[in-house]
């Protein structure tokens, strides 16, 4: 062999290699019906999770005998009288009397409902069922605004802080972690969707704000254009702005380091409202970054009859022995809530399932089930609601079949559900409701 033809041999070896070592990545492939094994290098050194190194939560029984029809998972209803839904059922019933009445929903979650996966066919479910058109709230800037099918935006020339990403910032963060601000030049602008009737039109919104000062503001919808005072004013405030149903509706902020944007909501004049308020990383404690005065300024705007938490997958890890710091501080959340929605029913949604390859082949996560069960303790304990998603989605590996199903319902990272997995388990958590509301109203 020639000297130079040898210097390729060991490059050649490394490329090999590393195709090895990037096969136990790869999905399982099927042929025929026959599922192939996967070529894991590792899998003869890699352990499973030892289930004695897992402290067992026990499990929790609801006091009341839950009925539950076959096919279907109920809310699990620790609440004292039972009735954790009652001030948003009897809301419910009153949209029919008031034509200007609003029953908002806030939705709390990570990045398994972000992009309004899951919120956004929960929603329209719910609008179609009682009334409402728009998306509700929507961010000044998202990562995902072009992936998000309810609602589309451009923008440009803002700064945006998370709660979770850059928690030591001295700004206001509002309960749902997200703050922004305008610099010179900036621009946002929403487009209306085919996603469902109730988003191929924008309404009337309002903008959700902080400022030491008062501000102007530039709005162009489908061609009309106003201009906008905007008052000074602590904690969050809000102003209303007026586009008739469009298309497209632009906005400008003057810049100003006192202003602090938290948002905008897009509603009709009546009907039901979830506010998808996702934030990615978000295990849930970004809520207590928020202060007392700022979470009540949200609910005297709001006025919320249901609060949704949906979190878990950012604190499960398959090192984890037990969730007791997780349940320390889901307590603290959740008596913040109960102190500053003092009217709203809280619903407590447990992890999803989330798989892993192990021994080269995909398999839940041990400590996933010992989070459902941490969760559905913490529920109890605090006398509220709970669903149990990683159930809702079938239980013991189905992100295994939620991602191999044809056509896929989740994603390869066999943790994030799409689209069309969203429909489901927002289908089948609207299911859920509507049965309660259906058997609060027969008795």
């Amino acid at each position: 062999m020639k000297k130079d033809q040898a210097f390729y041999v060991p490059i050649l070896c490394l490329i090999f290699l590393a195709g090895l070592i990037a096969l136990r990545y790869l999905p399982p492939v099927t042929v025929f019906g026959y599922e192939l094994k996967t070529i894991d290098m590792f899998s003869d050194v890699e352990k499973e999770p030892a289930s004695d190194i897992i402290k067992i939560v026990p499990k929790v029984e609801p006091k009341v005998e839950i009925r539950c029809p076959k096919n279907k998972i109920c809310f699990e209803d620790y609440s004292v009288d039972q009735n954790m839904f009652k001030t948003l059922f009897l809301s419910i019933d009153n949209l029919k009397s008031d034509t200007l009445g609003k029953v908002r929903i806030a939705f709390f979650g990570d990045s398994f409902i972000e992009g309004d996966v899951f919120c956004g066919d929960f929603r329209d479910l719910l609008q179609e069922k009682f009334g409402g058109m728009g998306v509700g709230w929507v961010p000044v800037t998202s990562e995902v605004s072009q992936f998000r099918q309810t609602i589309k935006e451009d923008f440009k020339n803002y700064t945006t802080f998370d709660a979770v990403h850059h928690p030591k910032e001295k700004v206001p963060y509002p309960p749902f972690g997200i703050c922004t601000q305008p610099l010179p030049n900036n621009s946002a602008t929403y487009y209306s969707t085919h996603f469902s009737p109730r988003t191929d039109k924008l309404p009337n919104f309002r903008i959700l704000y902080q400022s030491k000062s008062p501000f102007s503001a530039k709005v162009i919808s489908d061609g009309n254009s106003q201009n906008i005072q905007l008052k000074a004013g602590k904690n969050i405030q809000d102003h209303s702005i007026l586009i008739n149903k469009s298309k497209k509706v632009n906005l400008t902020f003057a810049s100003d380091p006192n202003i602090f944007l938290y948002g905008f909501s897009f509603e009709d004049q009546s009907g039901v409202y979830v506010d998808n308020f996702s934030l990615r990383g978000n295990a849930g404690l970004s809520l207590l970054s928020s202060s007392s005065e700022m979470h009540k300024s949200l609910n005297r705007l709001q006025d919320y009859k249901l609060i949704i938490l949906q979190y878990g997958v950012n604190a499960v890890s398959e090192k984890a022995s037990d969730f007791a710091w997780y349940t320390r501080m889901m307590n603290k959340v959740i008596t913040e809530m109960k102190a500053s929605y003092p009217q709203a029913g809280i619903l407590l949604i447990s992890v999803g399932d989330r798989s892993k390859k192990i021994n080269g082949a995909y398999k839940t996560l041990p400590t996933i089930k010992l989070m459902v069960e941490a969760q559905r303790a913490i529920a109890a304990e605090n006398k509220i609601a709970f669903w149990n998603m990683y159930e809702a989605m079938g239980g013991e590996s189905s992100m295994v079949d939620y991602v191999t199903a044809n056509p896929p319902k989740a994603n390869k990272d066999y943790t994030h559900i799409n689209f069309l997995g969203g429909k489901e388990i927002g289908t089948l958590l609207f299911n859920s409701l509507l049965f309660e509301y259906e058997k609060a109203k027969s008795k």
